[in-house]
């Protein structure tokens, strides 16, 4: 009878143990109690005939002897983060890999990097986390520390901060102090695959995703080092030099198709570019959200001014013409935050008195709709651009911007 008892605790015990090991791999810890002493458990067992009773006294001598249920949660830890060394590109994402799936909301609560800098925040699953910087800074230490818990609720433990250099931005090689300097202006319109095939001005003003990407490949290969019109505007002045093959891209009139298309292209090379917004057009079908606007402008976009309501300036008031400058300057700054300086004439229509306007409001340029490559701190508010359109080649494209650099 002894010998059957002996059998059964056995078996008991395995099973116990068995399922202590399937906690353990759910993320759990076992924690071992103090064995009962052998004359402990010889007490329980009781006299021969008691069947049942020996049984359960039995499976608790084996209970006291095996691993307790009893299980202590384990501490998430980061098992990597990118990036971590000097040299990191100013566009690079700052990237977390937790040892378990962890609770998003305390994670993003948690996350600080110092200096400061805007950006999004995106989740690839519960176990992989991404700062998006909207735009890092050049020639910058920074510091990420990050916390928050496990879907358990345990805190994160061990290390939970480092740090990472950028690189410098690219050289100044053409010092201040020329009164004239070539520099390509390049004008888009729609990023986009053009929706009517029947549409010829809007094939003609939209660049497809493949041929635009294609463009600033290009670009990248070659040397160019895209600027803002504010850039340009500063090197003629003599406040400061400019990178070498110095490159503008625009965009007119705010599309929608900017943000989701040209923008992540554009970060992607680490290039600038700039976004002539309608001011009363933003947040419209078809047209970027204030949201947008302003991530555009942290990732290093400069905005622009196309008006408000993107009216012929030639043919308006002087009245109309003053408050279409004006209000849609007024609009933007409240938007982001800080001047803009930079206009853009709708259609590229204007006159000599309109020009004057756009001055006397306060803008330190303006580009219009006429070819020319060529530009001159006096002729600011009459700068004139490339326009790419649609299926034009690559060779084609890039003989243009050869022969105005």
């Amino acid at each position: 009878m002894i010998g059957r008892l002996a059998g059964q605790v056995d078996r008991i015990a395995l099973a116990v143990l068995v399922f202590a090991l399937l906690a353990g791999s759910a993320g759990y810890t076992l924690v071992r109690e103090q064995p009962m002493s052998s004359v402990a458990a010889r007490t329980l067992i009781p006299p021969v005939g008691d069947g049942g009773q020996a049984v359960t006294s039995m499976a608790a001598t084996a209970a006291a002897d095996a691993p307790s249920l009893r299980v202590a949660r384990v501490a998430p830890y980061l098992e990597a983060v990118e990036p971590k060394t000097s040299g990191i590109p100013a566009n690079a994402a700052i990237v977390m890999t937790f040892s378990q799936a962890m609770n998003r909301p305390s994670v993003e609560m948690s996350f600080a990097i110092q200096p400061k800098v805007e950006g999004r925040f995106v989740w690839r699953d519960d176990f992989t986390f991404r700062f998006e910087a909207f735009k890092l800074g050049y020639s910058t230490t920074y510091q990420v520390e990050v916390r928050g818990r496990s879907l358990r609720g345990v805190p994160l433990s061990g290390s939970r901060w480092w740090s990472f250099s950028t690189a410098a931005r690219p050289p100044n090689v053409l010092a201040p102090g020329r009164t004239a300097i070539n520099v390509p202006i390049l004008t888009y319109h729609y990023i986009r695959v053009n929706p009517d095939r029947n549409d010829r001005l809007g094939f003609a003003l939209s660049v497809t995703p493949a041929d635009f990407a294609a463009q600033m490949d290009w670009l990248a290969r070659n040397g160019y080092h895209p600027i803002t019109t504010e850039d340009l505007y500063a090197y003629l002045k003599g406040a400061r030099g400019l990178p070498g093959k110095p490159v503008i891209l625009t965009f007119d009139d705010g599309y929608s198709d900017f943000y989701r298309t040209a923008l992540p292209i554009l970060m992607s090379h680490d290039f600038t570019a700039e976004e002539y917004v309608v001011a009363g057009f933003v947040g419209q079908p078809g047209y970027m959200t204030a949201a947008q606007v302003r991530e555009a402008d942290r990732s290093g976009i400069e905005i622009g001014s196309h008006t408000v309501s993107h009216v012929n300036l030639a043919t308006a008031s002087l009245g109309a013409v003053r408050a279409q400058l004006s209000e849609s300057k007024a609009f933007l700054e409240q938007l982001i935050g800080h001047p803009v300086v930079s206009f853009c004439y709708p259609s590229g229509k204007f006159n000599a008195s309109v020009a004057s306007q756009v001055a006397a409001a306060g803008y330190h340029d303006a580009t219009t709709t006429w070819f020319g490559y060529s530009h001159m701190l006096g002729d600011r508010y009459v700068w004139t651009r490339l326009r790419v359109s649609g299926g034009e080649p690559l060779d084609q494209v890039a003989a243009a911007v050869r022969s105005a650099s």
